[in-house]
């Protein structure tokens, strides 16, 4: 590797170079380079679009909507349970009235004093 690079400097160096940088050139590129720059005003950036900006307001939207819904399907589904078990209670005291306890109590032949003994009797 070393022989390479020091045949490399050595054929370089035996010719003389065609291109030539005038005094100076570096030093003053930069301010050359700038001075055939525009000048523009800084570039103001586009509002964002209509849904970009109302994109909060419709997740925010989106989230009320679901709590609304879910706490009626709660509801709803409650209300079915408490109306199922208000039947089942009105099916219960119908098959319990009075009339049912009466035809009972004739058919025992108890009346009202027998009645009060054997509740007294359990307590």
């Amino acid at each position: 590797m070393m022989n390479e690079e020091e045949y490399i400097r050595n054929k370089m160096d035996q010719r003389p170079s065609p291109f030539r940088v005038p005094e100076g050139y570096f030093e003053q590129l930069s301010d050359r380079i700038m001075s055939r720059l525009p000048q523009e005003e800084p570039a103001q950036q586009p509002k964002p679009a209509l849904i970009r900006r109302l994109r909060p307001l419709l997740y925010a939207a989106a989230c009320v909507c679901i709590a609304v819904f879910s706490v009626a399907i709660y509801f709803n589904h409650h209300n079915a349970e408490q109306q199922a078990a208000t039947a089942a209670l009105q099916q219960q005291d119908a098959y319990y009235n009075d009339t049912y306890i009466d035809e009972a109590a004739d058919y025992a032949m108890l009346d009202n004093e027998e009645i009060y003994y054997s509740l007294l009797a359990d307590i």
